[in-house]
């Protein structure tokens, strides 16, 4: 039997209007134009217009690329149909504007938002359809799905039985978030989001739909799982393989301070998450506080075990005693509530949300570690950590079957070896709050402390979905974000776009 489910939501629909932008006029005219004439309607030109700042922020996670002086695009397309797409596309392409695809809008470094030549949006947000078929499990999704939708999707149509294996944060797009890998609580237990990838239609330079990647291009498929976003097409389908989940799921969230404590705490911790069952996840946040006016350091250890809470209690009794937890540190429902609670969220209807309800300014990077780390190493950290409240530190641990799968078996390549990645931001709430450039000389700072310390192979490890401009030009980037693949990667692009149509900063380049 074949349960299917398929979401609607209605956004944006645009009254197409358009002005003068800047000096390219006579290029938006002939764009609009265009568009009309391949009877795509729903767009929004016009810089001055309320419904062009609404759409082109809706999907910003960053409001660092809200500011002044920060690139906006020609137009941004709305398409809701695949031919429409291809439409779009053509229009974009004759036009000679560069192009950039927005699906969650989550790059860290806002590259579906801005380009540094004039350029456009064809933003997925109004093709979210979800198909779940819970006989075969697997599901359909288009590419403007957030991650919040899909989950709740998948366990209303699979009654609870069924989820996915993805990220954390509900608004995330599923596009970015497979092709750079997707990295989340599940992982452990049955791998990234690219590892669960079935198959994918994706339309290429010169307009055409591939509608079965897997089988028409197998090393393109290759590249679309893990190989990082912006450079292989446009990609307007998933069939992702759905998983089986328990009926009952403990989340738990253990709040610690004092340096020294948190540096105990924090390195019995690589012993004991990278090499527990990968049914158990338990990640750490980490960050500088102020207790009665004096500096200190604060971590929460969070995560989320199958089973009840009296068999989370005697686990962590058994292998972590260390972490004193209780049950009021515990909260026992289903997966799907899991899934809410860990993206903070009060109940399941709330993964619904297509925008993130809280947004600002960050600036991110991240590490690989394959040694452990010692206290005394530690404790350097956390005294640059303690001299910023606005910045913080989440160690989420590898192992399980991320050990067992080869580093070439996807374009993803961190495997084995790996005891955790470390993600680190400096945050900010407005562009008043404190000069942007005095955080991130913190990170950089800290990003530097950490360097001797963390995996090399044999460029810096880092993963591609918390991309960070600061790592170089495409090809150091592609070095760190895919290692010994990314040599592969590059052969693939060189075919399968040789002249570099789709492309950001940081995208897998045509050569070395």
């Amino acid at each position: 039997m074949s349960l299917f489910l398929t979401i609607y939501i209605t956004l944006f629909c645009l009254l197409c209007t358009y002005a003068s932008i800047n000096n390219a006029v006579s290029t938006v005219d002939s764009l609009v134009a265009c568009l009309h004439r391949k009877q795509v309607l729903n767009y929004t030109t016009s810089s001055s217009s309320t419904s062009f700042n609404a759409v082109l922020d809706f999907s910003l996670q960053n409001l660092r690329f809200t500011e002044a002086g920060v690139s906006k695009p020609g137009a941004i397309i709305l398409p809701s149909t695949v031919k429409e797409v291809q439409r779009a596309w053509a229009c974009v392409r004759d036009g000679g504007w560069a192009l950039r695809v927005r699906n969650g809008g989550h790059s860290y470094e806002g590259l579906s938002s801005t380009a540094s030549t004039p350029f456009v949006i064809i933003d997925l947000m109004n093709m979210h359809a979800i198909t779940v078929n819970v006989a075969k499990k697997f599901v359909w999704v288009e590419s403007g799905v957030r991650l919040g939708e899909l989950y709740y999707a998948v366990a209303s149509a699979s009654s609870n039985l069924l989820g996915l294996s993805a990220g954390t944060c509900a608004t995330i797009g599923i596009s970015g978030h497979v092709m750079g890998g997707g990295y989340g609580m599940l992982s452990r237990k049955y791998g990234v989001a690219a590892d669960n990838l079935l198959e994918a239609q994706v339309i290429t330079a010169n307009r055409t739909l591939i509608k079965k990647v897997s089988t028409s291009d197998p090393e393109l498929f290759w590249a679309l799982r893990g190989g990082g976003g912006g450079a292989w097409g446009i990609v307007v389908a998933w069939k992702l393989k759905l998983v089986s989940v328990p009926s009952t799921v403990t989340t738990f969230n253990v709040w610690r301070t004092g340096k020294q404590a948190v540096a105990d705490l924090v390195f019995k911790w690589q012993s004991v998450a990278p090499a527990a069952a990968p049914e158990l996840f338990i990640a750490i946040y980490m960050a500088g506080i102020s207790s009665g006016g004096v500096a200190d350091m604060g971590a929460s250890f969070y995560g989320q075990n199958w089973g009840t809470i009296d068999q989370t209690m005697a686990l962590f009794n058994s292998i972590y005693p260390e972490l004193g937890l209780t049950a009021s540190n515990c909260k026992q429902g289903n997966w799907i509530q899991a899934v809410a609670s860990i993206a903070g969220l009060a109940e399941p209807a709330a993964l619904l949300n297509r925008q993130q309800a809280s947004r600002g300014y960050f600036k991110a990077k991240s590490d690989y570690v394959s040694k452990a780390l010692t206290k005394q190493a530690l404790a350097g950290a956390y005294d640059i950590m303690m001299n910023n409240t606005r910045g913080w530190m989440i160690f989420e641990p590898y192992g399980g079957v991320m050990s067992k799968i080869r580093s070439d078996e996807i374009a993803f390549p961190h495997r084995g070896g790996n005891l955790f990645v470390i993600q680190y931001q400096a945050t900010w709430a407005d562009d008043t709050d404190s000069p942007d450039n005095e955080l991130i000389a913190w990170l950089r700072g800290l990003y530097s402390y950490m360097a001797p310390l963390v995996t090399y192979t044999p460029s810096r490890s880092m993963y591609v979905n918390y991309i960070d401009l600061e790592v170089g030009d495409s090809v150091s980037a592609g070095k760190s974000y895919f290692g010994s693949n990314f040599a592969k990667l590059v052969k693939i692009k060189a075919r399968f776009d040789p002249s570099n149509i789709f492309n950001q900063p940081q995208s897998v380049p045509v050569s070395m």
